[in-house]
C-alpha cells in the first residue's frame, strides 16, 4: 500500500515493499564540499549520526530506521536526497523508547508516538519540488537530535554513496584480503603487503630496541636468517 502526498500511511511491517532501498547507518564515499548546515539551515548541527546527504535518486522507495543508533534515539540515515514521487518508509527498530515522524512544517505526520518493532510511516513526495526540503523531528526526543531531512532532487551538500567504496577488502583497498594491497592472503599475500627481509641494519636497530637482551639474540636471529638466504 502506498499512500499519496496527502495522505501518509501508518502501517506494520507487512506494508513494505519487496523492492525497496533499505537504508542502513554506515556511511558511505562523501564527495565534494558541500555547506549542509547552510542548506538545512543547522537543523541537523546536533544530530550525532550526521555525515552528508545519501543519495537515492532514481530509486521509487527508500526506507529509513526509526530508532536507530545505540541509543537508538537517531533517523539512519539522517539526510537523504530523493526525486520527485519518491515514497519514504520509516521503520521502527523498536529501540530508544517510543518515537514519531512529524514534518516541522506539518506537511507529514506519523500520529501518535509508538514503540512497537516494525511499525512504518509512509509518505510519497508526489507534490514535492526539485530543491525542496522536507525538516522532520521526533517530537519526544527532538531535544536530543532526533531529527532528520528529506531533499528533492538537489541538495548543497557532500553526497554520499549508499554503496559505499569500491574495495572487495576490509582494509586492503581494491585488494581481496585484509591487509594485503594487491594481496590475495590476509598480510603476507603476493602483493606489496606481504612483510620484508630484514636487513643487517634492522638486525643492528632491533639489538638496541632490546638492550642486553637484543645483543644475546640478535645473533641467533642473524644465523637463522643467513640460513634462510642460503635455502632460498
Amino acid at each position: 500500500m502506498t499512500a499519496n502526498a496527502d495522505e501518509p500511511s501508518m502501517s506494520r511491517r507487512g506494508f513494505l515493499r519487496s523492492g525497496s532501498a533499505t537504508v542502513v547507518a554506515a556511511a558511505g564515499l562523501a564527495a565534494g564540499t558541500g555547506t549542509g548546515a547552510a542548506q538545512y539551515d543547522g537543523w541537523l548541527d546536533d544530530v550525532d549520526n550526521y555525515d552528508g546527504t545519501h543519495d537515492y535518486r532514481g530509486e521509487d522507495e527508500v526506507t529509513v530506521e526509526v530508532g536507530a543508533g545505540d541509543n537508538g534515539l537517531l533517523f539512519a540515515p539522517p539526510a537523504i536526497l530523493i526525486d520527485p514521487g519518491t515514497s519514504v518508509v520509516w521503520e521502527w527498530t523498536g529501540a530508544g523508547g517510543a518515537h514519531n515522524v512529524v514534518a516541522d512544517d506539518e506537511t507529514f505526520d506519523s500520529g501518535e508516538a509508538v514503540e512497537e518493532e516494525g511499525t512504518t510511516f509512509e509518505y510519497t513526495f508526489e507534490d514535492a519540488s526539485e530543491g525542496d526540503v522536507f525538516n522532520y523531528l521526533c517530537v519526544p526526543h527532538e531535544t536530543v537530535g532526533m531529527k532528520g531531512s528529506v531533499a528533492i532532487g538537489d541538495v548543497d551538500d557532500d553526497i554520499v554513496s549508499p554503496d559505499g567504496g569500491d574495495g572487495d577488502g576490509d582494509d586492503g583497498g581494491e585488494g581481496d584480503g585484509d591487509d594485503g594491497g594487491d594481496g590475495d592472503g590476509d598480510d603476507d599475500g603476493e602483493g606489496d603487503g606481504g612483510g620484508r627481509t630484514l636487513s643487517a641494519s634492522d638486525l643492528g636497530a632491533l639489538a638496541l630496541g632490546l638492550g642486553v637482551a637484543g645483543s644475546l639474540l640478535v645473533p641467533l636471529f642473524y644465523a637463522a636468517h643467513r640460513k634462510a638466504e642460503k635455502n632460498r
